[in-house]
C-alpha cells in the first residue's frame, strides 16, 4: 500500500491533531523507507528486516518512544505507535509480508490485481480524509481545497499501479537512461 499509508497518517492526525502530519506520514512510510535504503546501501535483505512484524513492533516502539521523550505525552507517542505499526495490515491488503522474521509471508497480495488494489487504496484515502476534514475548525473545512489531498494521493497510487506495467515502465527507463546515454556518446 503506498497512497493508503498517507491516507493512515492523515487519520492518525484526525485523532490526535497535537502530533504533526510532517512527522506521521514518514512514520507511516519507515517500514518502506529502511528497506529502500538498506537496498541502496547494497544490502541485500528479505523483508523480515523491514517488513515483519516483530521488527514493526521494535520499530514503533524506538519511534514512539523518541517522541515521547520529546513530547512527554503518552497519547501522542502512542499515535506515532500506532501509525508506524499500521504500515503491517495495510501490507498485509496488498502484498505478503512475513510475521516472524524469515517466516512465512502472508497477505491478500492486491497488487497482483491493480484496478482492485486502486480501488481499495482509494476507499482507504478517502474515508481517512473524511475522518481528517471532520477534526478541522469549520474555518478550515470552509476551504475549498481539500480535495486535493485524497485526489492526489488516488492520482499518486493510479501512478504507481501504472509504472509496474512494462510498456509503461519501459518508455520511461529509456527516457531516464538517455542523458547519462548522450554524455557517454
Amino acid at each position: 500500500m503506498y497512497a493508503g499509508h498517507a491516507g493512515l497518517a492523515l487519520f492518525a492526525t484526525s485523532r490526535r491533531p497535537r502530533v504533526p502530519i510532517a512527522l506521521l506520514v514518514p512514520v507511516a512510510f519507515a517500514p518502506d523507507w529502511i528497506e529502500w535504503t538498506l537496498g541502496a546501501l547494497g544490502i541485500t535483505q528479505n523483508p523480515s528486516i523491514s517488513h515483519s512484524l516483530v521488527s514493526m513492533l521494535l520499530g514503533a516502539t524506538v519511534i514512539a518512544a523518541a517522541y515521547w521523550g520529546v513530547a512527554r505525552s503518552f497519547a501522542a507517542a502512542a499515535i506515532v505507535w500506532l501509525t508506524y505499526l499500521s504500515h503491517w495490515p495495510a501490507d498485509f491488503i496488498t502484498a505478503m509480508k512475513p510475521i516472524w522474521p524469515n517466516g512465512r509471508e502472508l497477505g491478500l497480495n492486491l497488487y497482483q490485481h491493480p484496478v482492485l488494489d486502486v480501488i481499495v487504496e482509494s476507499v482507504v484515502v478517502v474515508a481517512c480524509w473524511v475522518a481528517y476534514q471532520r477534526s478541522l475548525s469549520t474555518e478550515a473545512r470552509a476551504r475549498r481545497t481539500g480535495w486535493i489531498i485524497p485526489v492526489g494521493l488516488v492520482a499518486l497510487q493510479i501512478g504507481f499501479i501504472l509504472i509496474q506495467m512494462p510498456q509503461v515502465k519501459e518508455p520511461i527507463r529509456q527516457i531516464i537512461a538517455l542523458p547519462s546515454q548522450l554524455l557517454l556518446q
